[in-house]
């Protein structure tokens, strides 16, 4: 990528609403999908790519979107006007818990309550009938809308834990993954799960929406305090699938993103052999010291200290800060990170974008 020294110019003073929150809108020298693709082909960004140049889609041809009231697309979906229960891909029920703002698996009734039963109870969807031509038709508009941002599409239930969960309960999954009665079964389960669902979806991913770039796979592995399970038990059960999800990915030239909530600092190792190219953690996790760890073998969302977000800090405080955070992410001339930008003024974007510019086209 051509070098482009920073042009003040670039920061336009202009500004968008995201989700409720201004973003400053900028007049770049490559678009932002470019600009992250080149971090991830293993070259230098113009500037320290932005959570805010990304945007997701979860259409509804996907039953799981629709049952777990996550539906965003061109046309607006009411996700939350729930008459009863919504099934998933696997005709498993899910209710909308609107304290929550989410869906969760109709809880005490479990579809099945020993892993050596797959075969005999789960029906798997035929992912190829769904209407993917007509999905791309009506989502037109929000490509076109998004055009130039790094455009993603999500699988909320993932290739593990969270797709036991939704079979099994939470206790249940728990249990079957460290039961030597139980865990190749899982292992066969998940592997069935990949093959009929997955590998067709990121297939008509790819024919039918080729402005995607991003695969964001949504699997939980994580509580407040720690991990759901050992890094034995996710190397044992859970990294085989997603590297076969990594390698397809891969083959379809799509980035692989990992959506996992929790404390899973001590999991990260295994992000990182599953083939995850990206991981955006909670604020529980210590991002700083798992770049230092890990920061050349993952990319990291990395969160922003709380200056950023207060709207009464001065612009020298906040000028400060984040001149630290970009010189703290932004090291030896290269950038290997995604600025988190959740709730920030506009001015500490601003600011992020014209030092990593500067740092990183000097």
């Amino acid at each position: 990528m051509e070098r482009v020294k920073f042009d003040p110019s670039e920061i336009t003073g202009e500004y968008v609403e995201v989700r409720g929150v201004k973003t400053p809108i900028f007049k770049t020298p490559v678009t932002a999908e470019e600009n992250f693709l080149a971090m991830f082909n293993g070259e230098k960004p113009l500037w320290m790519p932005m959570t805010t140049d990304c945007a997701g889609i979860t259409p509804h041809i996907d039953p799981d979107n629709i049952a777990r009231a996550f539906v965003t697309e061109a046309e607006p979906y009411d996700n939350y006007t729930f008459l009863g229960n919504r099934p998933d891909m696997f005709g498993i029920e899910w209710v909308y818990v609107p304290k929550a703002g989410g869906s969760m698996v109709k809880p005490g009734d479990p579809y099945m309550e020993d892993a050596n039963d797959w075969e005999k109870l789960i029906k798997f969807p035929d992912v190829n009938s769904w209407d993917w031509e007509g999905s791309a038709k009506l989502n037109a508009p929000w490509f076109e809308k998004n055009k130039g941002k790094l455009c993603g599409i999500t699988f909320l239930n993932g290739t593990g834990f969270e797709r036991l969960i939704s079979f099994m309960d939470f206790e249940g999954a728990a249990m079957a993954v460290i039961d030597d009665e139980q865990v190749d079964a899982v292992k066969a389960l998940l592997n069935k799960v990949y093959e009929t669902v997955y590998v067709p979806y990121l297939e008509n991913v790819a024919k039918y929406f080729p402005q995607i770039k991003k695969v964001t796979l949504h699997d939980d592995w994580g509580a407040q305090r720690s991990g759901f399970f050992s890094i034995n038990v996710a190397r044992n059960v859970f990294v085989p699938i997603m590297q076969k999800f990594a390698a397809k990915c891969k083959e379809l030239g799509l980035i692989f993103e990992l959506h996992s909530c929790g404390k899973n600092d001590e999991l990260v190792p295994a992000y990182i052999e599953a083939g995850v190219q990206t991981w955006n953690g909670m604020y529980m996790n210590d991002k700083r010291n798992l770049f230092n760890l890990y920061g050349d073998k993952i990319v990291l969302g990395v969160d922003v200290p709380a200056i950023a977000t207060d709207a009464n800090a001065s612009k020298e405080e906040i000028e400060a800060a984040a001149k630290e955070y970009c010189e703290f992410f932004i090291r030896d001339g290269k950038c290997h990170a995604i600025a988190n930008l959740r709730g920030t003024v506009p001015y500490f974007n601003e600011c992020v974008y014209r030092i990593s510019r500067e740092m990183l086209n000097a």
